[in-house]
């Protein structure tokens, strides 16, 4: 009995000592509101997209939310409260940062498939109860898309309906640190039932062993079916910069004897557009390219400004919409004609794409390089920009924006596929079918000479 009570009592001190962690974190009553005063600042002047901030009515936004800034109680409140102002703005570069986030979730990774909610990896230790292909039906006691739609989008700010919907898939499960959350499972074998999780896994390091793990490689390169070389990016981040350019620099010798190429970047959030600029290269046969459409940020000129409220040439610094194109130098293709790979080319691309992988997919659709076959992608063009805030938060704001040639943006939509191809849950998780890899190899089989 006495060692059952120092049982408990160590896990008690240890799940408070948790909870008090979080909460040194906790933003002052100043603090809070200093915050939130630079978000506001910051949008107003700097956001690439004013024509969002007038939509939403920035100055009323602000106003509305003081006082929930100033009468929250935990670091937990606070980030979710900052999180939903941040998402009536909808664009996907501009969010809250934190390393430590003061939410947490199970070990268990969700994903949404033709608006099936799935579990896409979970612990070792869970698996038997809730396999990987499992759909979850209800959180709660609620339905589980009800429950997305109130209890998840108004904290995530997205572009696109489509993306705001796939992140908060994927967030679904987060909440309070150390709270339970029941969840109706249907396995892809068995019968529906209940389990109930605990959200842990960030404060406990991510320690616990999960059945997939976080293993993808920025690159991976082989030859499948009919001589096809077949190239999957899965990151463009900085840090892979090496890896994938000398990746690419084995395998293009091999890759020049195959009779077509597939580029699969679904799933791949961007980074940096350095990541695939040799890839680019190999690719396009121009000496020099750069994207056809115009880059814009915010011009702010005080003078401007007061002389805007009467002269109509300068009418757009008055309501603070001018802005200024930036100029960038096009790539250099200094790679040889005959060391290129100038066969026919499909680009696999899907719901999970974003950032850098976005600019990667524009540029090859304008150089017109390539089939894209798959799912539109986040809508999440442009260059985002870090503001610090109090207590190791951040602003994370989109600062310049990308507009088409014919004077669309892409955000609106994301990228949209040539040929669009979604993968069922019946295809891809019982009969484990790829329909997009399918429609990809039968496309370019077609212009196979």
């Amino acid at each position: 009995m006495k060692k059952t009570f120092i049982y408990i009592l160590i896990i008690y001190m240890f799940s408070w000592n948790n909870v008090l962690r979080s909460q040194n974190n906790m933003p002052n009553h100043l603090q809070r509101i200093y915050s939130l005063s630079t978000i506001w600042k910051e949008m107003q002047y700097n956001f690439a997209f004013p024509e969002k901030l007038k939509q939403v009515n920035i100055d009323s936004l602000y106003l509305a939310y003081l006082p929930k800034v100033e009468g929250i109680n935990s670091e937990y409140e606070y980030y979710k409260t900052l999180s939903e102002f941040i998402a009536h703005f909808n664009e996907a570069h501009t969010r809250i940062y934190i390393a430590k986030r003061p939410d947490d979730t199970p070990p268990i990774k969700i994903s949404n498939l033709g608006k099936k909610i799935i579990v896409s990896d979970i612990s070792k230790k869970s698996v038997e109860k809730i396999p990987i292909g499992s759909e979850i039906l209800k959180i709660n006691n609620i339905p589980v898309i009800e429950y997305i739609n109130d209890s998840v989008s108004p904290y995530i700010s997205a572009s696109t309906p489509h993306w705001k919907f796939e992140k908060s898939a994927t967030e679904v499960l987060y909440g309070r640190p150390h709270t339970s959350v029941n969840i109706l499972v249907k396995p892809p074998k068995g019968k529906e039932h209940e389990v109930t999780l605990i959200r842990d896994y960030n404060s406990n390091g991510m320690k616990e062993p999960m059945v997939k793990g976080d293993n993808a490689s920025p690159i991976s390169i082989k030859i499948i079916e009919k001589n096809i070389g077949y190239i999957q990016l899965g990151s463009f981040g900085g840090q892979f910069l090496d890896s994938i350019n000398n990746t690419l620099r084995v395998y293009l010798p091999q890759l020049r004897t195959c009779k077509g190429l597939i580029i699969d970047i679904r799933g791949n959030r961007g980074g940096t557009d350095a990541a695939w600029e040799n890839i680019a290269c190999s690719l396009i046969p121009e000496s020099q390219f750069k994207l056809s459409g115009k880059w814009l940020s915010r011009k702010n000129i005080t003078t401007f400004r007061k002389w805007g409220e009467y002269a109509p040439q300068f009418r757009s610094y008055y309501e603070g919409t001018a802005m200024e194109e930036i100029k960038h130098p096009s790539y250099l293709n200094e790679i040889d004609d005959s060391l290129k790979l100038s066969q026919p080319l499909v680009i696999l691309s899907g719901q999970y794409v974003g950032s850098a992988a976005e600019d990667f997919l524009i540029l090859m659709k304008e150089q017109k390089r390539g089939i894209i076959i798959g799912e539109p992608s986040v809508g999440c063009v442009g260059e985002p920009m870090f503001i610090p805030l109090t207590n190791n938060y951040e602003l994370m704001f989109c600062s310049k924006k990308y507009i088409n040639v014919d004077g669309s943006q892409p955000n609106d939509t994301g990228i949209l596929p040539d040929i669009e191809v979604r993968n069922s849950y019946e295809s891809y998780y019982i009969q484990g079918i790829d329909n997009i890899l399918d429609r990809g190899i039968q496309e370019l089989m077609k212009t196979i000479k």
